[in-house]
This record gives structure tokens, C-alpha cells and sequence, in this order.
């Protein structure tokens, strides 16, 4: 069996150095590619946050408008309910006199029984 030289040389010591440099450059690239995209994901966020912010703030006049309606609708049936109920009580009061009214002409009218 031969045996292998294990000793390195100048050379290979050069040629793994350059390697080395070759490497360090590759991912500083790589660093400032991913600060890049770090940076455009943050202003995306930051946009989609003010979309959102915009929209629910479209979204709650929305509400607010159509509360103010429900709130108007709801007391103007209110108010109608009310004059409705007070036309029933003046009604019934009405048909109340009536019948005694009725029953007083019924009584004078009546020959008395025997």
C-alpha cells in the first residue's frame, strides 16, 4: 500500500484562502439581497396596515350610518305605535260610553214587566 501525502502546501493554503474570500462575498451578497427583501416585506406590512386601517374605518361609518338609521326607523315606530295605542283607548273609551248610553235607552224604552 502507498501512502498518501497529507502534508498541505502554500498553494492549497492559497487556494482555500481565495475559496474563503470567494465565500465571505457570496454571502455578504446574500446579507444585503436579504435586507432587501426584509425591508420590501416591512413596507408591504406597513401598507397592508393602513389598507386595513382604511377599511375598517369605511367599514365602522358604515355602521355608524346604518345605526343612525335603525335608531330613526325604530322611533318613528315608536311614535306610530304610541298614536296607535292612544287611537285603541280613545276608541274603547267611545264604545265604553256607548254601551252605557245603550243601556240607559234600553231601560227607558222597556215597558216594566209584571
Amino acid at each position: 500500500m502507498k501512502k498518501q501525502n497529507s502534508a498541505v502546501t502554500k498553494k492549497d493554503l492559497n487556494s482555500l484562502e481565495e475559496q474563503v474570500k470567494i465565500t465571505k462575498v457570496e454571502v455578504r451578497k446574500l446579507n444585503t439581497k436579504l435586507d432587501g427583501v426584509r425591508n420590501k416585506i416591512w413596507l408591504d406590512m406597513e401598507n397592508l396596515k393602513d389598507e386595513v386601517k382604511d377599511e375598517m374605518a369605511l367599514l365602522r361609518n358604515d355602521v355608524a350610518g346604518m345605526k343612525d338609521e335603525i335608531v330613526t326607523e325604530v322611533k318613528a315606530m315608536r311614535e306610530e305605535f304610541t298614536a296607535h295605542q292612544g287611537a285603541h283607548e280613545r276608541q274603547q273609551e267611545t264604545l265604553e260610553d256607548h254601551e252605557e248610553r245603550i243601556k240607559k235607552v234600553e231601560e227607558t224604552t222597556s215597558p216594566p214587566s209584571a
